[in-house]
């Protein structure tokens, strides 16, 4: 059988570079013998020309299908593994037994010093600042001198004060003397106007014996009128007096009121200590201008320092009836390593918005706390309660639940935090109230991050 390529003329080669080797005929003996060997056509009757180089090509094509049916066989017959089996173990836990007991709570707070009484002092007249005699931080005693303004305008207000004082002052007395001299007058004027009506009388006289003239008589007359309007003008003089009086009196005492206040802002040229206790801060120097007003130092009493603290909602029912009851309510907070005992004072009676809770104030026993603004931490010692738990602070998720162990099986526990216990060994335990817990179940103290209610655990020995 003789195979032939219609498609490309006889002995035509197709190059396919410098080195290629196989011709265009030699390409189409190997599709035929492929073709052949797939569709066991007789090896025998086909014709192949060349032999040498279809032979060199065959072996690796033969080597080829070898290798893939080897693998196909392999894998056909290969043995599937077992499947690894994944049995998951319960996590191991620790476990505490629950202890109903009474105890006294206590509860972490933090606080900073603050005092009722801090004062502000400010210039009470315009002047210059000629001395400071104290420096932030000084202790000062009552009415010691701190700082001094100069003198010299108000010292001259101050005389012309005086000045009017004595001006009114005089013209008092002069109103008294001119009483009495409109009271002589007053008598004097009245004898006169006699001496006049009796000069009248003898004009009439004479008008009438026609000795006189009429005109003498006029002349009489009038002097009588014009004596009766002075009698009159002294009169009023003498009872306008009281009114005098109390204008007068009035003036001096006005007077009296400028003199006292310049007198006193003289005084506080001098500016003093209003109560013993330490400088919090100077906030003016020499030479410097001040104005009425204006702030010159603060100054807090040392002896009145108490503790603020913002007291969490919960516990506050708890102080609140210790301070219905009378029951003394101490804390201990430290500074700098040493001990600091305090006694509850008050409850504050406004609550700002957005706080959690209310202020609580704290008064040490001894006064030892430390500098205004410091920032304690405070241990308080709560009103003594029954039926409570301690437990770990492990055992709480969420601040509100914890896991009681049941059988090897988690059951979650809702929670009502009554303060905090410090052990013998310095160990911080959390006083649950016992409503919610009966004597001898087992809490968890573990740490798990997939707890929950349901899980099966298993329970350390």
């Amino acid at each position: 059988m003789e195979y032939t390529d219609k498609r490309l003329p006889p002995n035509r080669t197709r190059n396919k570079g410098k080195n290629n080797k196989f011709s265009c005929q030699d390409e189409i003996y190997i599709s035929f013998t492929l073709s052949a060997l797939v569709n066991g056509y007789n090896w025998h009757q086909i014709k192949i020309q060349q032999p040498m180089r279809f032979i060199k090509f065959l072996v690796p094509v033969l080597i080829l299908s070898v290798g893939i049916g080897s693998f196909a066989y392999f894998k056909s017959t290969r043995e599937e593994p077992e499947p690894l089996s994944s049995k998951s173990r319960a996590p191991m836990v620790s476990v505490e037994p629950v202890e109903i007991v009474t105890a006294t709570p206590m509860i972490r707070l933090f606080g900073t010093v603050e005092t009722p009484s801090f004062g502000l002092l400010t210039a009470a007249i315009e002047a210059d600042v000629t001395e400071v005699r104290v420096l932030e931080g000084d202790s000062v005693s009552q009415g010691e001198e701190i700082i001094i303004l100069d003198d010299a305008d108000i010292f001259l207000e101050l005389l012309q004060r005086r000045a009017e004082l004595a001006e009114i002052e005089a013209q008092i007395e002069s109103e008294k003397i001119q009483l009495q001299t409109d009271r002589s007058a007053l008598k004097t004027e009245k004898e006169l106007l006699s001496l006049i009506r009796r000069s009248v009388q003898r004009a009439e006289k004479l008008a009438q014996s026609q000795a006189g003239s009429e005109a003498t008589l006029d002349e009489a007359l009038q002097n009588v009128q014009r004596q009766l309007l002075a009698i009159i003008l002294r009169q009023q003089s003498i009872d306008d007096y009281p009114s005098r009086q109390l204008q007068l009196q009035a003036r001096k005492q006005k007077a009296e009121a400028n003199l006292s206040r310049t007198e006193r802002d003289l005084a506080r040229t001098r500016v003093t200590a209003p109560f013993s206790g330490r400088i919090a801060e100077v906030m003016v120097s020499q030479g410097e201008r001040v104005s009425r007003g204006g702030q010159l130092a603060k100054i807090y009493d040392a002896s009145r320092l108490e503790l603020r603290t913002q007291v969490p909602s919960s516990f506050v029912p708890a102080l609140q009836k210790a301070i219905d009851s009378v029951v003394q309510v101490t804390a201990v907070s430290k500074d700098n390593g040493e001990s600091i005992d305090l006694v509850f004072h008050r409850l504050s009676a406004l609550v700002e918005k957005g706080q959690g809770g209310v202020d609580a104030f704290f008064r040490a026993i001894n006064g030892g706390l430390p500098a205004l603004g410091t920032t304690l931490s405070v241990w308080v010692n709560l009103p003594q309660k029954d039926n409570v738990v301690l437990v770990s602070p492990d055992a709480l998720y969420d601040q509100s639940k914890v896991y009681v162990v049941n059988q090897g099986v988690l059951e979650s526990r809702r929670i009502e935090p009554v303060g905090e216990l410090v052990d013998g060994n310095g160990q911080s335990l959390i006083l649950l109230n016992g409503d919610s817990f009966s004597e001898g179940d087992l809490v968890m103290i573990s740490r798990l991050p997939q707890a929950i209610s349901g899980l099966t655990v298993d329970v350390k020995e």
